[in-house]
């Protein structure tokens, strides 16, 4: 099986932003919809390789673009002043989260009663933020080692998507109080939640390219093999 993939240009406030979504060759739709949120360094060949391999299984998916007009970046020192804006101002995140959302749902072909997202690191967080919003349409969202603070939102209400969260146990980024917070967050807002935790396992764990165990941000691929089946039965289930 093959896929097409279109660019697909959509507003979020006062920016268009650029993503592309992926549909299968020969599917007899309508489809279930993913949502891949990318991390920090923008929609880039990585994503799109994935969220072509997502399709594949028989989903829609719609690599969105958080910063608008498709920005992508490769110096890690960026890294601050790039996500900055987005961790100091959370709803500016949900804001882009739920732009990226209503143009799912736009997508031809698409069953917009069956819906979920997925990020990576920066994009963990965006996905977990947009289940704490409640926002219509998300049956389920999978955060591949991405970042569990809360988003100072002060939300009490029941959370009506599943989560799955993608863990390695020796995340420095993420550290176990971290972890234990998000747990008590997502039982006290009687989430369908669980945590798959990895051995051995640092930040990044899905990405080719991650080697810096200063940083610690380094590939596993045993870890990036058994996440990826993880996600998969995920939204089997939930889809």
């Amino acid at each position: 099986m093959s896929c097409t993939s279109t660019i697909l240009e959509y507003p979020a406030g006062d920016v268009i932003c650029r993503g592309e979504y992926f549909i299968p060759n020969n599917a007899k739709g309508p489809l279930p919809v993913v949502i891949v949120t990318h991390a920090w360094d923008g929609l880039n060949e990585e994503v799109r390789e994935k969220s072509q391999k997502l399709a594949l299984e028989g989903y829609i998916v719609f690599a969105m673009d958080v910063y608008g007009g498709g920005q992508t970046f490769e110096d890690i020192s960026q890294i601050g002043a790039v996500l900055g804006p987005y961790m100091a101002d959370r709803s500016l995140l949900l804001a882009r989260m739920q732009a990226a959302a209503d143009a799912a749902r736009t997508i031809p072909g698409t069953d917009t009663s069956r819906m979920a997202a997925m990020g990576y690191c920066f994009g963990g967080t965006a996905v977990l933020d947009l289940v704490r919003g409640n926002v219509e349409g998300i049956r389920g969202a999978v955060s591949f080692h991405g970042g569990l603070a809360g988003n100072g939102q002060d939300c009490t209400a029941t959370i009506g998507a599943s989560l799955l969260v993608l863990h390695g146990e020796d995340d420095p980024l993420v550290p176990p109080e971290q972890v234990a917070e998000f747990k008590a967050e997502m039982t006290a807002r009687q989430a369908d939640w669980q945590l798959l935790s990895y051995g051995h396992t640092v930040h990044a764990f899905t990405r080719p390219d991650a080697n810096d165990p200063n940083f610690g941000a380094v590939y596993n691929p045993t870890a990036d093999r058994r996440s990826w089946q993880a996600m998969l039965s995920f939204f089997k289930e939930v889809l």
